[in-house]
């Protein structure tokens, strides 16, 4: 067995000695690579499902629920006690990589992303003990590493994450994860238990760095689909930013150039750098376009130091403190760190908050800043300076790289079928429910097989995802997109990953997108149109989604006139989305007196556009275009049906 010091040398006062032997480096940094990259994939997965389960048993009731569960991770030094630190490795880890294998073959449904985070949150315990003796920097650099890997495959897939997809090919992935992190367990297991050092609660505070780091990388980091839709990149652009910052950062803690004694001020001042710029490109009020290149690339950079110099504590072989448990205890306050971030930011899509929600991210780069600081200076092996191995870890992580030749070769991209010629185009209006349908299910190839059904030269889409957690990341988007052979033009709501959307068959002259006018901190609803070519002729269509909720017809009411502004009364436009009103109330009225040409193409159809009764989705148009063919298709696709009507320029 080889020891996990070779190569480095003792940081801080000099201290008891440790033990002498410990597992081999390799297996651990397997084990944790694999781990942090399973609980990514597994609080993906959940957040779509607790966002269900809020929809079906209230705010009030999921909050609470949600909270126990990620209050799971305060069982950890009850497993401790009750069954020994192997214990606690198989309930935790072992128990996170079978949920991952059920997710697979069941499909992600209520009961397991209930039951796979509150395993995942003593998983984050069970980590620190399975990685003890290893520097911070070598846990810093397996977490990164997974985490690359991770967002590879999800490239290869679409960052439509494997777990929800059918077929022998998702299998691979899951099985790679599961079955080299389960032969990682078995060696750390099998290679006995490494005795605790006394750890004080200053020690143990750092073990939380997981969370606020994790939330972060989940979020914002290494998500190809916030890339791509707040930086205005392709996704294999965005994808290659990713792997420079991840490349960097493998690079920086592979150099040793980490200091020996970090002071507390520094760290302070580099979560701060990385809280104000996860602050300014995440969240309603963001900063969008080419700045959030180099925010994701540093904020790589400086998010994998800051974890590595938290950890160097609560991994020490040697010290003077208390029990052990109280790194189990620091890191379930890392598990509830993720909660903190994560669930408020996915409930501000629809539920206002008393702050912006780009308080959110900044509050984790922040968080992750103070716990370094709290952990700087307390000992743990150092690396040894190596510049050849810092350009090794830089150049291996070109290979990720791979996931996106694997999604420009592999992922459907079909041609759509020519359209316009005539004059005659079909329309539908779509609010897809960030592709997750009736049953809960994440299936962006559902939503795809109702537009090919309507024969659509037009879809104009609500509640879009191009990364959002109601998705669990996925760039619903460009995945349909390619998948229609449509181009996609994409208008920013909420934030800059859910939205509003427009896929077209025909050729796009202009474009362009604007959001509401807001007096709180809620969700800003937004509108995105296009000028597109019909023939000889142009016509110009709008997608928008105004505010839900019975009480809010005084917003409604200042989104529609914004929304008439904005169009002008412009000839040839056609106007669709869901309205959140149905017939006969006074925003649909203001919306067709308003403009003084806008009239509905329902042709007296009553047909209710979603499951539950209501008429809420509509499409208007100019009166000097001629609508023919209206209907409603009801779907389990999403918690709404297509509107279609076919439309013609002139009489």
């Amino acid at each position: 067995m080889a020891s996990t010091d070779v190569g480095t040398r003792p940081g801080g006062p000099a201290q008891p000695a440790g033990p002498s032997i410990v597992p081999q480096g390799p297996a651990r940094l397997v084990l944790i690579a694999i781990t942090v990259a399973v609980l990514a994939q597994t609080l993906r997965f959940s957040l779509p499902q607790l966002d269900r389960f809020a929809d079906s048993a209230g705010t009030g009731a999921a909050a609470a629920l949600v909270l126990l569960v990620y209050l799971s991770g305060f069982l950890s030094p009850l497993i401790r006690r009750a069954a020994g630190p192997q214990g606690l490795l198989l309930a935790g880890v072992g128990g996170l990589f079978a949920v991952r294998l059920l997710a697979q073959a069941l499909t992600p449904q209520l009961w397991l992303a209930f039951l796979g985070t509150a395993i995942g949150m003593i998983a984050v315990a069970a980590l620190y003990e399975g990685a003890r003796g290893l520097s911070g920097v070598g846990f810093a650099t397996a977490a990164v590493a997974g985490l690359a890997v991770d967002s590879a495959v999800r490239m290869a897939f679409a960052t439509w994450d494997s777990a929800w997809r059918d077929g022998p090919w998702p299998w691979l992935p899951c099985l790679l994860f599961v079955g080299l992190g389960a032969a990682a367990l078995y060696r750390e297991i099998s290679s006995g238990p490494i005795a605790a050092p006394g750890i004080s609660w200053r020690d143990a505070l750092g073990a939380a760095a997981l969370g606020p780091f994790l939330a972060l990388q989940i979020l914002v980091l290494s998500s190809p689909a916030f890339v791509a839709s707040s930086g205005w990149q392709s996704l294999v652009g965005a994808h290659i930013v990713i792997v420079a910052g991840q490349g960097l950062a493998l690079a920086f803690l592979a150099s040793g150039l980490a200091v020996r004694a970090v002071p507390g001020g520094v760290c302070v001042l580099g979560g701060t750098l990385l809280g104000v710029g996860a602050g300014a490109i995440a969240g309603t009020y963001a900063v969008s376009g080419i700045e959030v290149v180099p925010v994701v690339i540093v904020g790589q950079v400086l998010a994998a130091w800051l974890l590595a110099v938290a950890c160097r504590a609560p991994l020490r072989r040697a010290g003077v403190g208390g029990p052990v448990w109280r790194v189990d205890v620091g890191a379930a306050i890392g598990g509830l760190l993720i909660a903190a971030i994560l669930v408020p930011y996915q409930v501000s899509a629809v539920t206002p908050l008393p702050v912006p929600n780009n308080v959110l991210p900044g509050l984790a780069g922040i968080l992750l800043g103070a716990l370094a600081a709290i952990a700087a200076a307390r000992g743990g092996p150092l690396p040894a300076r190596a510049p050849l191995r810092a350009l090794t870890a830089a150049a291996a992580s070109l290979a990720l790289l791979l996931g996106s030749a694997i999604f420009t070769v592999a992922t459907p991209q079909k041609e759509a079928r020519a359209a316009g010629a005539s004059g005659r185009v079909r329309v539908v209006t779509y609010n897809i429910h960030d592709a997750v349908n009736q049953k809960g299910r994440l299936d962006p190839e559902g939503i795809a097989r109702v537009i090919e059904g309507q024969k659509a030269d037009v879809v104009l889409l609500q509640e879009a995802s191009r990364g959002s957690l109601l998705s669990g990341t996925t760039d619903v988007g460009v995945w349909l997109s390619r998948r229609l052979g449509m181009k996609l033009i994409w208008g920013p709501a909420a934030d800059g990953q859910f939205g509003n959307a427009i896929l077209t068959s025909l050729s796009v002259r202009r474009s362009g997108t604007g959001r509401m006018p807001k007096g709180d901190w809620s969700q800003i609803r937004g509108y995105v149109w296009a000028r597109l070519g019909v023939g000889d002729s142009t016509i110009d269509v709008w997608s928008t989604h105004l505010e839900g909720g019975a009480d809010q017809r005084d917003e409604r009411l200042r989104e529609v006139a914004a929304l008439l502004r904005a169009w002008g009364g412009a000839p040839r436009t056609i106007i669709g989305g869901d309205m959140n009103a149905g017939p006969g109330s006074e925003e649909i009225i203001h919306l067709l007196e308003g403009g003084g040409t806008l009239r509905s193409t329902a042709s007296g159809d009553a047909s209710p556009t979603t499951p539950d009764g209501e008429r809420i989705d509509w499409i208007f148009g100019t009166d000097d275009l001629m609508f023919t063919d209206y209907e409603v298709t009801p779907s389990e696709a999403s918690d709404h049906y297509p509107v279609g009507v076919t439309v013609r320029i002139g009489r």
